[in-house]
């Protein structure tokens, strides 16, 4: 790809001048990188296959080789040979920009003999003062596997693309240098596990990113520059975080939170409700009064749905209307609308209304009540003239059950007439 901006000028020119990587950042990266063996044979005889010594191990699963110190996971196997790569990540400076280098390493391991190991660079990340970037990388063949790099070709101005930015994200040499704006931005110490790039980037040209990296709000910022939605629609709010000086334990769990608040239609912008003494336990309580909205809502949309039956229902069962009956105490009447099938359940919880009794051409639904309250909901046959179900509150059976029983059997023959009328 040929240089065409000025930065792509720049960049070529700068990558050229750039020195090797150190023998130390190399040992770092075999050290912090790689995964680190000792084997073990059935007699207990263990070698360390990172220098080759060998000695006795009881039945410890981590240990350190007494010879070069290097703390090893214990593996009981006959293998002799492992091979392992992994990428890292070095940050320097070059012509006043800023470079991520992405190095592949590769070691190789066989029993009784020193690890050896090397590196090749992949890719280079440029950002310059105003956060634009440019990369230099290897070519990439075609194939199955993402990471298939052309070893020995060069490191040339390339597109971006989502391969160079997944090996980007790797782990970071913890000692570098910084281009004097990204060090008055707050460039310094540990990165954190945010991809390197995503973060030099977000330090230039966010002052929301620089505010939280000084604050040490790191965690918090990686998960933001992931999920930039959240950034954008939480900001004011995270700000009130920051001015109460408040720790979040969970950001993913906090930002579920806020978003609870809201749709219970609470302020986002209130310290009491965005800075609680116990998250989880906040937010599994406002989860359940979402929970019961959602509910309530469903209700009402099948409520509204409901009504467009409301001919239907009338053309079945309007012959029924103003049939009502009682004992003295007990009220017995039918429900006359959708409405009222939705009423009567909301009323006692259960689902007259929601599972739709007012379309069942061969049942007729009855209000029990006392005093104008309603004491159980009662379903009768049409074909057989008896109660299928007489139901409470929460579907339970009052201490009227069987009196509201016999009441509506007794009144069965008003029922018939109504049918032949």
């Amino acid at each position: 790809m040929r240089a065409k901006t000025r930065l792509q000028h720049k960049v070529v020119t700068a990558n050229g001048r750039l020195l090797p990587q150190t023998k130390k950042q190399e040992l770092w990266a075999f050290r912090q990188c790689i995964s680190h063996y000792a084997y073990r044979t059935k007699n207990g005889g263990t070698t360390c296959m990172d220098c080759g010594y060998q000695w006795n191990e009881s039945n410890e699963k981590v240990c350190r080789c007494p010879h070069c110190g290097a703390r090893l996971e214990i593996l009981d196997t006959k293998c002799r040979t492992f091979k392992d790569k992994a990428y890292y990540s070095t940050l320097a400076t070059q012509d006043g920009l800023q470079v991520q280098r992405v190095f592949l390493m590769n070691a190789n391991f066989r029993k009784g003999k020193k690890a050896e190991y090397y590196s090749m660079e992949i890719a280079r990340y440029w950002v310059d003062d105003n956060g634009k970037t440019e990369i230099t990388a290897l070519k990439r063949t075609l194939g199955h596997y993402a990471d298939t790099f052309v070893l020995d070709g060069c490191l040339e101005l390339r597109r971006d693309n989502y391969v160079y930015r997944r090996i980007a994200d790797c782990k970071v040499y913890p000692y570098y240098s910084a281009t004097p704006k990204l060090r008055r931005n707050g460039l310094q110490g540990s990165l954190a596990d945010i991809e390197p790039t995503r973060l030099i980037e977000a330090l230039l040209t966010d002052s929301r990113a620089e505010t939280m990296f000084k604050a040490g709000r790191k965690t918090d910022l990686n998960y933001f520059l992931q999920h930039s939605m959240y950034f954008d629609l939480y900001w004011n709010t995270y700000k009130i975080v920051l001015r109460n000086g408040y720790h979040i334990t969970d950001i993913s769990l906090w930002i579920d939170y806020i978003r609870l608040l809201e749709r219970c239609g609470k302020d986002i912008h209130n310290a009491h409700y965005v800075c609680p003494l116990d998250l989880k336990s906040e937010h599994d309580r406002y989860q359940e009064r979402a929970r019961i909205i959602q509910e309530r809502e469903e209700r009402e949309e099948q409520r509204k749905k409901a009504k467009e039956n409301e001919e239907r229902f009338r053309e079945l069962k309007s012959k029924f209307f103003g049939l009502s009956f009682t004992d003295g105490l007990i009220v017995v009447s039918v429900l006359e609308s959708v409405d009222d099938y939705y009423k009567e359940g909301n009323a006692l919880h259960h689902c007259v209304g929601q599972c739709e009794y007012y379309l069942k051409p061969q049942s007729l639904v009855f209000s029990a009540r006392i005093d104008n309250q309603r004491v159980e909901t009662i379903e009768l046959s049409l074909e057989t003239f008896k109660v299928l179900q007489s139901r409470g509150l929460c579907n339970k059976a009052t201490e009227y059950h069987d009196r509201i029983i016999r009441l509506v059997q007794k009144n069965a023959r008003q029922i018939r007439k109504r049918m032949t009328a």
